[in-house]
Parts: structure tokens; C-alpha cells; sequence
């Protein structure tokens, strides 16, 4: 059994992005206090953690990834996730076991820099697939997406930056459940087109 339909992700997104600007907001009304010297020279190269989905962080959402500046202002990132647990909600229940792992590669440009903030943008590409299995059933969720990255960087301390993004763009998700007893299989195709909160981004960079 095939399902497949397409949507518009704009109302929750919207919210997220009002969130996200509040944030910024208070950040500008700060750089007085806190500044240091942005990091986007050529040659610049720096290891970063994040978190994806703004309004839904946890390290289940978690990613490591590294940058590099081939010249000033323009660059190339890369950044993998993955994840790993099982859960049993009590003694007598089956245990799921759920794997997640995601690639993303990406072009960053600095459009526009002011003291110790910056203003980026950056299109990407990204591959994910997971599974969550138990004695009953086995889900697996493959991605894809593709769009642009809208962001901002604060470079709070030397060499080390918070920066949050929103992601406009595209993205496919296909979930296929596979029943064990009794044998059954349906998919589910999801196609999204807008403000995808699930790919916002909360980064912590460190410079070197």
C-alpha cells in the first residue's frame, strides 16, 4: 500500500521563525557587552556542533561537522549525525531499537557582516535514513533535501560562535512499516515544500 501526498509547511514554521528572530534580537542588543573578532578571512577553518530542529532540540538531533573558507567570505561545510538507542517503556514490552543518520554538504556565504555578527547563506543538500524496530514491526525512514539555509553568526568569544539558521527549500520522506505477524508492508511519501522546521539549526562553532 503506496500514500503519498504533498504539503506546504508554513504555520508552525512561521513561529519558529519569529522564535529564532526574537533570539537574534536579543543577540544585537548585546554585542555591546560581548564581542570578538568574526572569523570569515580565507583560510578559516573551524569544527562545529549542532542541533537540528528549533523548536524541538535534543541530542537526538545532533550533528558534527567542519568548515573551511577558500576564500574570504565563501566556503564549503560538511556535517554528519547519527544516533543510536534502544527503549523499553517497561519490563514486560518489547524494546525498540532506532538507529538515525544523516549527511549534509553544503556552500556557505557571508552576505553581510556588522561588528561580531554576521549574516550567511547557505545552499545544501542532505541525506538521512533511520530505522525503529521491534519484535512486532520494523520503520524505516529515508530523506532527502535540498534549499537554502538563512542564518545567523555571533562570535561571542574569540574563535568560538552561536549561530542559529531556518532552512527554506525541499524535502522527501518516505516511511515504510513493515508488520511482522501479520506479514504486511505500506509506505508513506511525504513531499514538503517551504520553511522546514525539522532542519532549522542551532550551531556552536569553534574556530582554528
Amino acid at each position: 500500500m503506496l500514500i503519498s501526498y504533498f504539503s506546504l509547511n508554513f504555520g508552525e514554521s512561521m513561529k519558529k521563525l519569529v522564535a529564532l528572530l526574537f533570539v537574534f534580537v536579543v543577540i544585537f542588543a548585546t554585542t555591546n557587552l560581548f564581542a570578538a573578532e568574526p572569523q570569515t578571512k580565507q583560510g578559516s577553518k573551524s569544527l562545529f556542533f549542532g542541533l537540528n530542529g528549533l523548536s524541538d532540540l535534543g541530542v537526538d538531533n545532533s550533528y558534527l561537522g567542519a568548515q573551511y573558507l577558500f576564500q574570504d567570505d565563501m566556503g564549503v561545510w560538511v556535517s554528519i549525525g547519527f544516533n543510536s538507542k534502544n527503549y523499553k517503556p517497561s519490563e514486560n514490552a518489547d524494546e525498540d531499537k532506532y538507529t538515525k543518520f544523516d549527511f549534509d554538504i553544503g556552500f556557505i556565504y557571508y552576505a553581510f557582516q556588522k561588528g561580531p555578527v554576521a549574516m550567511w547563506i547557505s545552499p545544501e543538500i542532505g541525506l538521512g535514513i533511520g530505522t525503529n524496530e521491534n519484535t512486532s514491526s520494523k520503520i524505516t525512514d529515508n530523506g532527502f533535501w535540498a534549499g537554502v539555509d538563512l542564518g545567523v553568526e555571533w562570535w561571542a568569544f574569540d574563535n568560538v560562535s552561536l549561530s542559529a539558521s531556518v532552512f527554506l527549500g525541499y524535502k522527501n520522506q518516505t516511511l515504510k512499516t513493515e508488520n511482522k505477524i501479520p506479514s504486511s508492508e505500506t509506505k508513506a511519501t511525504t513531499n514538503t515544500f517551504g520553511i522546514i522546521g525539522d532542519e532549522g539549526k542551532f550551531t556552536v562553532s569553534f574556530y582554528f
